[in-house]
């Protein structure tokens, strides 16, 4: 978190759920989804969300992707991950 005076931002870390996606790393089939958020906060109180991404993060290996912004729903109400729903990899272990 970095504060100047009364404001600052703070990074946020939210486990969704558990979703099906054949890791490209080690092929394991499930994978944890998290929502990554960037606040701008007012004497510690959250005034606007700046960037808002959603990545996967393999149980098994730690490789991790980032997911487009437009399969979300479609990715919550199914539970599942297609390779046509990842944005890119970020880190392959």
């Amino acid at each position: 978190m970095i504060f100047v005076g009364i404001f600052g931002l703070k990074d946020s870390e939210e486990k969704l759920r558990e979703v099906d996606f054949e890791c490209t790393g080690c092929l394991s089939e499930k994978v944890q989804l998290f929502a990554l958020r960037r606040v701008f906060e007012i004497f510690f109180i959250p005034i606007i969300t700046l960037k808002k991404k959603y990545i996967i993060a393999c149980n098994s290996c730690n490789s991790v992707y980032k997911l487009k912004d437009e399969k979300m729903e479609q990715v919550l109400l199914k539970g599942k991950v297609r390779y046509e729903d990842v944005e890119k990899i970020l880190k392959q272990s």
